[in-house]
């Protein structure tokens, strides 16, 4: 079975209990996570560990670029929960893994089940042709000058859009949108499944071609995974007091 799993943000325990639950096995299951493994929460290492020794896969979030470029100098650190997966004695290989993630992934369905693409926040609408774009954006070097890129921005922090693809920092619920803008997903038209995170106040939902994962454990909210095979949801409760979701801090 291959596991898709919403935003995880350091909530090594809950990633514990949700591995539990749909009795994963890492010898006959894949484990994908859809970006921010880490930070807010209370152990980055220990989810960055265990989702590496299970063989996770995933796509890089806007709190893996953050930690990234913070780590590297290029951009200043801000309060984060990171110091811990800093100092550990495997950061080199545990960080190394976290920047080889690609921006956009491709997973095509089994026997009667859906393709699906991964991506953390969305898809751009200037992405006419998403095969060719995911190939461009992944095979690029991942240095720092690839995560502040504009095609890695809009994977990593997309929410709101225009039809040309310029974002707005809007946070909030979907309905809110600016004039002019949309949810980046009103304007894909592709057949395949989108499964994203990234958007904690629109929480987990599904929509007509896309799945939303992101239902803010870090926050209170629960954990949740999504079965390609299976097309189920498995959710369990987070074990983090419940707390208000600030708006415009992506980090």
């Amino acid at each position: 079975m291959r596991w898709l799993v919403g935003d995880v943000q350091g909530c090594a325990r809950e990633l514990e209990d949700l591995l539990s639950t749909i009795r994963f096995d890492p010898a006959r299951d894949q484990l994908w996570c859809l970006g921010d493994l880490i930070n807010r929460g209370p152990d980055s290492l220990g989810t960055v560990r265990l989702w590496r020794a299970l063989g996770g896969r995933g796509v890089v979030g806007n709190h893996e670029v953050y930690a990234l470029c913070a780590r590297s100098g290029r951009w200043p650190r801000k309060h984060d929960t990171l110091q811990t997966l800093y100092d550990a004695p495997d950061a080199d290989a545990l960080l190394g893994a976290l920047r080889a993630l690609p921006a956009l992934a491709w997973l095509p369905g089994e026997p009667g089940a859906p393709d699906v693409w991964v991506v953390h926040a969305g898809l751009s609408p200037r992405w006419t042709d998403l095969h060719a774009a995911a190939a461009r954006i992944n095979a690029l070097p991942h240095d720092d000058d690839w995560l502040e890129s504009k095609d890695v921005r809009f994977a990593t922090r997309a929410r709101c859009c225009t039809p040309k693809g310029k974002m707005d920092r809007h946070d909030r619920e979907p309905e809110g949108c600016p004039e002019g803008t949309e949810p980046w997903d009103a304007f894909y038209e592709g057949r395949a499944r989108v499964v994203h995170g990234h958007w904690a106040w629109r929480g987990h939902y599904r929509g007509e071609r896309t799945i939303g994962l992101d239902s803010g454990c870090v926050y209170g909210g629960p954990l949740t995974a999504w079965c390609q095979e299976e097309d189920r949801v498995v959710q369990v409760p987070s074990r983090q007091p419940r707390v208000f979701v600030a708006a415009g801090d992506d980090r």
